[in-house]
């Protein structure tokens, strides 16, 4: 097989996995009683151990990045605006919702990467670009609505939490990419989990006790930690090298589908028509702006 054909495939087990972990997390909420605050606390930490001891077997300086502190700094800024914020209000939506829901808005993302940097660098969007923006908006308009604009078919603070998803992951997308130059993904990655993990122990460690625990149920959190996280992540960073990233981009849409499938198959959840109809609208945007950048880097 091809570099480029296990590069895909990578990518693509990567998106299908990340969909399950989705689904899988609203499982052990819905079963557990656990709240999307303490499932996010456990996931990061243990999740970020994981990437550390890979990096640090892979032979990265994984403590390097805590001797300059001004990159310290920018690591503890993105550990709570990003690897935190994303993950809690992904659960958050989820826990408003239901995973599937949560998958698609998060994927608004890319959206708002690109409006946010034309509108930074005073540059006019191209037509693939406003497409995709208009695309994304109609698709989300469908989505929340059934295209009756005078109700919504998910609960605001579901609809708040999975809009403020998007800005999360578009922020984890972007800010750290100067740290990743420096010190490679896994050890940034991996510390942002485990002080985001951290961070909440004062908060929300209490909870630990307040909830059923079985054999199930352990085994759906090792499945979400470390198949969901840091399996996945693993499988999607080394697909990507190989690909590049606007093809990576487009596989990715495999995701929000195994997560709606997954949903119907496993928890009984069913997407109608005006949700598929909004999820492929959403889905074609990151098409359409993956294409774009595949111009943009051919020059055209």
């Amino acid at each position: 097989m091809s570099s480029t054909r296990r590069g895909m495939m990578n990518v693509l087990i990567a998106a299908v996995l990340w969909g399950s972990s989705g689904v899988c997390a609203q499982y052990i909420m819905e079963q557990s009683q656990m709240s999307s605050q303490f499932l996010t606390m456990t996931r990061l930490i243990f999740a970020g151990l994981i990437l550390l001891m890979l990096s640090f077997v892979h032979g990265d300086k994984v403590f390097s990045i805590l001797r300059n502190r001004k990159d310290a700094l920018s690591l503890l800024i993105f550990s709570i605006a990003g690897a935190l914020t994303v993950q809690l209000t992904f659960l958050l939506t989820i826990e408003k919702s239901n995973a599937a829901t949560a998958t698609v808005l998060q994927f608004l993302s890319p959206t708002i990467i690109v409006a946010w940097f034309a509108l930074v660098r005073k540059a006019r969007p191209g037509v693939l670009v406003l497409t995709a923006i208009l695309t994304s908006l109609i698709g989300t308009f469908l989505l929340v609505t059934h295209g009756n604009p005078t109700s919504l078919t998910i609960s605001p603070s579901a609809l708040f939490w999975g809009i403020a998803s998007a800005f999360a992951a578009a922020f984890y997308t972007t800010y750290p990419s100067t740290l990743i130059g420096r010190y490679g993904t896994l050890p940034i990655v991996g510390w942002s989990m485990l002080i985001g993990g951290v961070i909440l122990l004062p908060f929300y460690a209490g909870e630990g006790t307040h909830f059923v625990v079985n054999g199930s149920l352990i085994l759906a959190f090792f499945y979400l930690v470390v198949v969901g996280t840091s399996l996945t992540f693993s499988l999607y960073l080394k697909g990507a090298q190989m690909i590049g990233g606007p093809r990576a981009s487009i596989l990715s849409c495999a995701e929000p589908l195994s997560s709606a499938l997954l949903s119907l198959l496993l928890l009984g959840i069913t997407f109608t028509l005006p949700d598929w109809l909004g999820t492929l609208l959403i889905l074609s945007s990151v098409v359409l702006i993956s294409m774009d950048s595949r111009r943009r880097a051919r020059g055209v």
